[in-house]
């Protein structure tokens, strides 16, 4: 019987001690079974409940939560220890009699000042914890109902400790709000965790705890270091998550009731949807998170076809291909580690081997058993970056932070490639501890503010390999002088094989990119770019000469609206006729599209922050993403040449009625248009 399906809240109490325990038992031929409990504490007071689970019940009966003991097939047995006397709930025995045939007998046992049964067990007072054990009849033969010595978690003895953490929320976390119950197991193969106990007749033993929070703390009481599997209720959203949590001396995670899975690496809601926060932006000097080459967020190897699942029948394979698909946001660069809902990365598929394209997207929850490696992957309905053999790419995203905060990648292509991401900066949840200097945004008429093909625009021309010029945008085309970053789009008309780099005046040029050149294609990106303290960036133009153009369309500052990161979704697809005439864009052909009121973006929106995509191009071209209230901007979003495939992050202001127009210059062009987040 699988261990997994035990893991049950229960209210069970006991005497701050080790435990013996002893059942001697005969299966019945009519499917009842009888067991005596011999307990002896060494003259402790407490009370005990002991869990039987006959064989033959439901698994689901046991995973579904928090309605334990409601088919009534588990029974409980509350003895108090001094003197030893066992009796059932309802009447004095020396036996307890279980419907069916038992094959598991299951302890959990919390600790308890007196025998007074209702005194309630307090989690946060004293220095012993709980526990819980389990012996099967399969697995332990004929001295399976024999537990021998429990050990308990006691602060000081070994490696125990009091587990206490923080309750993150944007919304007050009174006392009680939440509701706790976790249980120690041991880590699936091949991952390495502490292990579970042991008593001294070989019955496996965790930690275990359940409660509440104190206002913005959790505890789990007192327990040991490893894995365990918890169970969250949130009783003002009533959302409820089990998953797995990691928890060690000094490192006990935070429960963020704005994350998805509450912060938890792998969950499965049992009540509710994930929250979809809104929070302000705190730009960061331009960091690499990522980058594969120097095994940096995924340590092995390249980039691998696919999205991490695997059907292979070796747990070793399943899980380092899952491993090759995903890396942590929060914790690194600067960014916390809760609190936190989305981040912005330029994320830059380095020379792919064959056509093809990049999803970057939320780890999603698990859609079935927590327990089944295969159970996150869900293939996206959208796409990030479109692929050409050796081919440098790079493309601006706003990724909502998922589970454990973790970001997946689902990589279409005919071979593996190394993947670099640059982080410019993490948008909070509202929660008190990290919201303080987030930042809101304020899109503006498209303006183009900086190209060098004109002279009156900038004196010294095209850039030469390893010119690294200055460029003011505080103060110009509506971005105020307190402006703290800037949301540009970044032309570049190479001669060569190079890259760009965007920062703020001021500070040392970074180790990261914004634009990577291949010669004879003209290339744009999106980026937000920190303002130095004179109110200008700085631009970097790396191994080859290139003309570039800067384009600004908002800014983030004070009295800017937050952002809110949503699941990726498509919204417009002329191939299709979703949100669009199912046709082509044709030459000098405006389209209007509804942005506000649909499609998990509420109709008060003021911006947008979308995935553009170009497909199927005739002749070399580009289009202008613009507010649709406003006159046509001289400005670009997206460039490409004919027969080309190009995405492009474009962030715009919305019209009053929620609208955007796209503009393309030239030929015909199929366009496809992915929201991934908005701003109030």
């Amino acid at each position: 019987m699988s261990r997994r399906r035990h893991f049950l809240p229960a209210l069970v109490v006991f005497a701050a001690s080790t435990v013996v325990v002893s059942l001697t038992g005969v299966p019945r031929a009519e499917a009842t079974y009888n067991f005596t409990v011999s307990i002896n504490t060494g003259g402790s007071i407490g009370t005990m409940w002991v869990d039987a689970i006959p064989g033959g019940s439901n698994p689901a009966a046991y995973e579904a939560g928090y309605t334990w003991h409601a088919d009534g097939s588990i029974w409980r047995m509350q003895s108090p220890l001094n003197p030893p006397l066992d009796y059932s709930e309802s009447t004095q025995a020396t036996a307890l009699t279980v419907p069916g045939t038992p094959t598991v007998v299951r302890l959990e046992l919390y600790p308890k000042p007196t025998n007074n049964y209702w005194t309630p067990y307090d989690p946060w007072s004293g220095n012993v914890g709980g526990v819980h054990a389990q012996r099967e009849r399969a697995k332990d033969g004929a001295s399976w109902l024999t537990f021998g010595t429990v050990p308990l978690p006691i602060v000081g003895v070994g490696d125990a400790f009091r587990i206490e953490g923080d309750v993150v929320s944007a919304t007050p976390t009174p006392t009680g709000r939440v509701q706790i119950d976790l249980f120690q197991i041991d880590c699936q193969y091949p991952e390495v965790c502490p292990t579970t106990k042991r008593s001294t007749t070989g019955a496996w033993v965790g930690a275990f705890a359940t409660g509440q929070n104190k206002n913005g703390k959790w505890t789990g009481s007192v327990g040991w270091p490893g894995r365990y599997i918890v169970f969250i209720r949130d009783t003002a959203t009533n959302r409820h998550v089990h998953g797995f949590m990691d928890i060690a001396s000094g490192n006990v995670p935070a429960i963020d009731l704005d994350a998805i899975c509450f912060g938890l690496d792998i969950c499965t809601y049992d009540s509710g949807t994930p929250a979809v926060p809104t929070g302000g932006f705190h730009p960061t000097n331009p960091t690499r998170i990522l980058d594969t080459r120097i095994n940096l967020g995924i340590a092995n190897g390249p980039l691998r076809p696919g999205d991490g699942r695997s059907n292979s029948g070796y747990v070793t394979v399943r899980h380092d291909e899952l491993l090759n698909h995903e890396f942590k946001v929060t914790g690194v660069a600067g960014i916390p580690e809760s609190g936190v809902s989305a981040v912005l990365l330029n994320v830059t598929a380095d020379t792919p081997p064959t056509q093809g394209f990049l999803s970057v997207y939320p780890k999603p929850t698990a859609v079935t058993d927590v327990f089944w490696d295969q159970a996150t992957f869900r293939t996206p309905a959208t796409s990030n970056l479109n692929l050409y053999p050796r081919e440098t790419t790079p493309n601006l995203v706003l990724a909502r932070v998922g589970p454990g905060g973790k970001i997946r990648l689902n990589f279409y292509s005919g071979g593996s490639m190394h993947i670099i991401a640059d982080v410019a900066g993490w948008f909070d949840t509202g929660a008190p501890s990290t919201s303080p200097g987030g930042l809101g945004f304020t899109g503006i008429a498209p303006t183009r503010i900086y190209d060098t093909r004109e002279e009156s625009r900038d004196e010294y021309g095209i850039f030469e390999a390893g010119d690294d010029r200055v460029v003011a945008v505080a103060g110009i085309a509506g971005v105020p002088a307190d402006a703290t970053s800037v949301a540009v789009n970044i032309t570049a008309l190479p001669q060569g094989r190079g890259y760009v780099t965007a920062y703020p005046n001021g500070q040392p040029k970074p180790n990261a990119s914004n634009l990577n050149l291949n010669p004879g294609h003209v290339r744009a990106n999106m980026a937000v770019v920190r303002v130095g303290d004179d109110g200008s960036i700085r631009i970097a133009v790396e191994e080859t000469d290139s003309e570039i153009i800067v384009d600004v369309f908002g800014y983030y500052g004070s009295g800017g609206g937050l952002t809110t990161t949503i699941d990726p979704v498509r919204i417009v697809d002329s191939r299709t006729g979703l949100g669009t005439p199912k046709r082509p864009m044709g030459q000098q052909e405006i389209r209007t599209v509804q942005v506000g009121g649909g499609a998990g973006v509420p109709s008060n929106a003021t911006a947008v922050i979308l995935n553009v995509t170009a497909v199927d191009t005739t002749t070399w071209g580009f289009l202008t993403v613009w507010p649709s209230n406003l006159e046509r901007p001289y400005v670009s979003n997206l460039n490409w040449s004919a027969g080309r495939t190009v995405p492009n992050m474009v962030m715009v202001r919305l019209a009053p009625d929620g609208t955007i127009s796209l503009f393309n210059e030239l030929g015909t062009a199929h366009v496809i248009v992915d929201v991934f987040g908005y701003v109030t």
